[in-house]
């Protein structure tokens, strides 16, 4: 009910304040298109699983050492652009109204050839989700899976404890040590992963410590391929 109110609340605000952008307030939408022009795509030129620059598109050296759980991460554009303060705005400003627009750019070129089977969202933790009111992520794997014509299953995975927020975690490690266990499969939903080829979707990869967390959860309930899938990506060498 407090979702519904506050969707038409919003629909009618649109009414009486036409959108402005929310990186640079030009009139006319949320993410006007000279913003998004100013967005640059991740390059082909990155790793495959945490979308670090290379030479040559392969696999980083800190992926094999670490031993990632992803087979594959699919990354539509760098954070440090007007697309990362959509998502800001989207994430945490509750502009909710940003969901569909963000969920119709990922760039599904490559998504398209994977053989899919199943797209799911890196779950919230019910007290988060009760705070915020909605999964941010739930909602932009919704409109991937449209896109991509795939089955969208937002019960699979249960995100067991409400660890403090990633983007706070000082480092790497301790973003890794903070996952250890937060993820579950859903008891009646292991005969649906079996064997699957899952996504998994979220809106900013960073480490990939929480994508490469639900894909170990997903694996270890048989699934026989995870890929990533992040809106945005900020490559860790990027990171002050």
């Amino acid at each position: 009910m407090i979702t519904t109110l506050r969707e038409l609340a919003s629909g009618a605000l649109d009414l009486v304040f036409p959108p402005t952008c929310v990186h640079c307030g030009r009139d006319g939408s949320l993410l006007c298109s000279a913003c998004l022009v100013d967005s640059p795509a991740v390059s082909k030129d990155v790793c495959k699983k945490c979308a670090e620059p290379l030479a040559k598109p392969g696999t980083c050296t800190r992926c094999v050492i670490e031993g990632s759980s992803l087979d594959r991460l699919y990354g539509s554009y760098l954070y440090e652009s007007p697309m990362g303060s959509a998502v800001r705005a989207f994430k945490f400003d509750d502009v909710r109204a940003l969901g569909s627009v963000l969920g119709g750019m990922f760039n599904t070129e490559q998504m398209s050839r994977a053989e899919l089977d199943i797209v799911v969202p890196v779950p919230m933790h019910k007290s988060r989700i009760r705070e915020r009111g909605y999964n941010q992520s739930a909602i932009l794997a919704q409109k991937l899976a449209e896109s991509l014509g795939v089955e969208y299953r937002g019960d699979l995975l249960i995100r067991s404890t409400n660890t403090v927020p990633q983007s706070e975690q000082p480092t790497a490690v301790a973003r890794r040590g903070a996952l250890s266990g937060a993820f579950e499969v859903d008891l009646d939903s292991v005969g649906v992963i079996a064997d699957r080829r899952i996504l998994v979707v979220d809106d900013v990869f960073t480490t990939g410590s929480t994508l490469n967390a639900v894909a170990a959860t997903l694996k270890s309930a048989g699934a026989r391929w995870v890929g990533g899938c992040a809106l945005t990506v900020q490559p860790i060498g990027s990171l002050k």
